[in-house]
Order: C-alpha cells, then structure tokens, then sequence
C-alpha cells in the first residue's frame, strides 16, 4: 500500500478535498529517497484530491493517504487507454458505416463513452475505502471550543 501525509483543506459534504505537499515521500522501497519520483505527485507541483471523508476530517487536519498496490497503474490505464482505444473503435465502426465525418462521430461518441465509463468509475474508487482511504497519522486528541 502507498501512503503519504496530505491536508485537509476543504470539507464539501461527505467528501474533504486533500492536498499534497509538491514533492510526494517515496514508497519505501528504496534506500535513496531524496531521488525517488515515483512518488504520488512526482515532480509536479501542489496536487488536490477529493475523497469520502469516512474519519469526520477537518479543514486544516493533516491526514494519511492510502492507495491501494496497483491501483495508480490501474487508473493510469483506465484514464489513457481505455478512451483512447473506444475512441478508435468508434472511429473503425463510422468509417465501416460511411465516409469520414460517421468516422469522426464514431471517434467522439467513442471518446465520450471512455470517459463517462472513467466519471462512474472515478466516483466508485472514491467511495471504496480498501482502494483509496484517509487515515489520521497518529491518535489524535480535538478539544471543542466552548461556547
């Protein structure tokens, strides 16, 4: 399981929007961590995330992610090649029933399948707390303010 500290820096509903930092920590598997970019955010900048907050997170709590092994393999293939290849076949079957413009409407409405396939799938990977969950890193203590 890949795991790395993020931010709660909205709560909308059932769901809080994380955030990690630039530079996610590497996985663990190797002894150079300082040159891993492997990591969940790579190299790119400041990334956010939404996810069912099943742990009552706050704005401001610093949280644990937790992925799933294989799962950014499986949605890296899911987000790239599955549109992309109904975006071929539709384009295959227009050109199979006429000329090029039943092609290129073969092509979008191919795309536009992959990607609501990707929307419903996205939406259930969010819900699935053995794929993708947040954790508190530590037992940790909230005092309420009194009123």
């Amino acid at each position: 399981m890949s795991q790395c500290d993020a931010v709660v820096v909205d709560v909308a509903g059932n769901d809080a929007w994380v955030e990690l930092p630039a530079r996610a920590p590497s996985c663990g598997n190797c002894r150079n961590t300082d040159a891993c970019v492997e990591g969940l955010a790579g190299n790119a900048g400041v990334r956010r995330y939404r996810l069912a907050n099943h742990i009552g997170a706050r704005i401001g709590d610093r949280v644990r992610l937790n992925i799933a092994d294989g799962m950014l393999w499986r949605a890296s293939l899911a987000s790239y090649v599955w549109p992309l290849l109904l975006a071929i076949a539709g384009a295959v079957l227009g050109q199979g029933l006429g000329d090029d413009a039943w092609a290129a409407g073969g092509t979008l409405l191919g795309l536009g399948v992959g990607l609501t396939l990707l929307r419903r799938r996205e939406v259930q990977v969010r819900d699935d707390r053995e794929l993708v969950s947040l954790q508190f890193p530590t037992k940790e203590i909230r005092f309420e303010e009194q009123k």
